[in-house]
């Protein structure tokens, strides 16, 4: 069973992050995702940039448009991917709606820069019958459906103390990782802001805050952009500590164990550190296999729209708490 593919959006995330990378190593594109999925057919792509339309009639045939009306009008896309600016998301999606009828949107995060606009956008598929999901690529990720297995199973005991680091704004890259927790600890039950911090590029703050989830605890701490790129997580259990670093790139879980020499001490035992097999070299392609899942009525792990519409709410709450 195959599932036509309509990608608005031909940036970074739609088409150009791994347009010069070997295809069978990185897959970090929705076009390059949907193109070697044998699940999909990948109809067209739409772009205002003519030279990247171009680019992708090239690379992927297919067809190309410059108005995404009239990609609508010309096919019927089981999916539609909205991978444009964030302030363009809810008109698309009412072209989408308007003009077609797709069984799912898959949009890119955030839904929208206020909570308000996100629940509307969540409204509108809702009362449309279509199944809307948001680009929350860690969630479809191997290792970190794993981890979220242990953590629920007591593989990972106790209650969970930690750090985040994040870089390039709360909005656009922090929310990855409140998504994150919200997924690995429960829902957000606290929050209380360290630190205003500033606004990245004049527009998206970059706060230190502390969140309570059902399961844990996280600080979250701000690192600036033009200094590199800096995300991690470090979370202690009671019997570990598990590392995320380069987002999730590289993990590993380090075990409790008994000091040999001061037996009255436990300590980290770094003889016995676990490193999990690489995975993100591929997260497009996780999310795709995973909405594949969802389409076939198989076990799928996405982020919902219901579930990015509350990473936003937790947002919108965490910056009113440090203006």
């Amino acid at each position: 069973m195959t599932f036509d593919v309509l990608i608005v959006g031909l940036g970074q995330i739609g088409m150009g992050y791994d347009l010069n990378l070997d295809a069978k190593k990185y897959v970090y594109s929705h076009a390059s995702a949907f193109d070697q999925h044998e699940g999909f057919n990948l109809l067209g792509g739409v772009d205002t940039d003519f030279e990247l339309c171009k680019i992708f009639k090239g690379k992927y045939g297919g067809k190309i448009y410059n108005d995404t009306i009239e990609a609508l009008r010309e096919n019927e896309p089981d999916i539609v991917v909205i991978a444009t600016s964030t302030e363009s998301h809810k008109k698309i999606l009412q072209d989408v709606i308007e003009y077609s009828q797709p069984k799912v949107i898959l949009c890119e995060k955030p839904l929208s820069y206020s909570f308000k606009e996100a629940n509307e956008i969540h409204d509108l598929c809702k009362d449309n019958n279509i199944k809307l999901f948001v680009n929350y690529i860690r969630n479809s990720d191997p290792n970190v459906m794993e981890i979220h297995r242990k953590i629920n199973s007591g593989e990972y005991a106790g209650y969970a103390k930690g750090v985040v680091w994040y870089s390039k704004g709360l909005v656009h890259n922090g929310s990855h990782f409140i998504n994150l927790m919200e997924y690995w600890l429960g829902p957000i039950l606290g929050k209380n802001c360290i630190n205003k911090g500033r606004l990245f590029n004049d527009q998206d703050p970059e706060p230190d805050f502390s969140l309570k989830f059902e399961k844990g605890e996280m600080i979250f701490l701000s690192a600036k952009e033009e200094n590199f790129s800096h995300y991690t997580i470090e979370m202690i259990f009671e019997n570990g500590r598990l590392n995320c670093n380069q987002g999730c790139e590289n993990i590993s879980w380090t075990p409790v164990h008994t000091d040999v020499n001061l037996p009255e001490y436990r300590v980290l035992s770094l003889n016995d550190k676990e490193y999990f097999k690489r995975s993100m070299d591929k997260y497009q392609l996780n999310v795709t296999n995973e909405l594949y899942g969802y389409l076939i009525h198989q076990n799928y792990e996405l982020c919902s729209g219901e579930m990015a519409v509350s990473t936003l709410k937790s947002i919108e709450c965490i910056i009113k708490e440090c203006q």
